[in-house]
């Protein structure tokens, strides 16, 4: 399980003092775990890309302002921390095809109407595993007969 794999890698970072790691997993593990002990990968992918939105948009506006340099870099290395607890992201020509794939399993209509039914099986077939904007564009598109 995912939040088993994270308290171990905070022990880790605990012995080798990266205070860094140590602390973020911490308040991650603690958030995913307010709710229940033992939350199941999904869950857990949900607070960790929350928590890669909030360091996003921390970096954001970092840079746009005269941000202390090292602000910058804790931000990055946030994110680099966390990416490394999602599954592998599809992207481009492999979230085209999960998406066709979607619509022919689940046999939905490719027309506009049917945005909200090919997102929500996108989501229980491939969950976590891709941007929800990207994938948003994308079904859009090819509803649309743009793609």
């Amino acid at each position: 399980m995912l939040i088993e794999r994270m308290k171990e890698d905070r022990l880790k970072a605990l012995k080798s003092r990266d205070e860094k790691k140590k602390n973020l997993l911490g308040v991650l593990i603690a958030d995913a775990c307010k709710d229940e002990k033992q939350p199941d990968d999904t869950t857990v992918i949900r607070f960790v890309k929350k928590f890669i939105e909030n360091a996003k948009d921390n970096l954001a506006v970092l840079e746009k302002g005269s941000g202390a340099t090292a602000s910058k870099e804790d931000a990055q290395k946030e994110i680099e921390i966390l990416t490394e607890y999602l599954p592998s992201q599809l992207t481009g020509g492999a979230l085209n095809e999960a998406i066709r794939q979607v619509l022919s399993l689940e046999g939905i209509e490719p027309q506009p109407s049917n945005m909200g039914k090919v997102m929500k099986a996108l989501g229980v077939h491939y969950a976590g595993q891709y941007d929800g904007k990207e994938a948003s564009e994308m079904v859009k598109a090819l509803l649309s007969g743009k793609s």
